[in-house]
């Protein structure tokens, strides 16, 4: 298993403003604050875990949820 741990500042922010990006490409939806992120390879599969705070309303949330599964 590898797991890569960021502890710059700078690449800590480099990486919120991708994970915004693509979140709100795939999701639609705008995150107020990536609070944490981490990754862990195992095999070749990758297992994310992201901690983030976002206000949406009931429509959007569902619509997420839709999307999603």
């Amino acid at each position: 298993m590898d797991e890569m741990k960021i502890n710059s500042a700078f690449t800590k922010n480099l990486i919120a403003k991708f994970v915004k990006s693509v979140l709100k490409k795939k999701l639609g939806c705008e995150i107020d604050q990536l609070n944490g992120l981490t990754a862990a390879i195992t095999d070749g599969t990758a297992h994310v875990h992201l901690d983030v705070d976002a206000e949406l309303s009931k429509g959007e949330l569902l619509k997420i949820l839709k999307k999603v599964g």
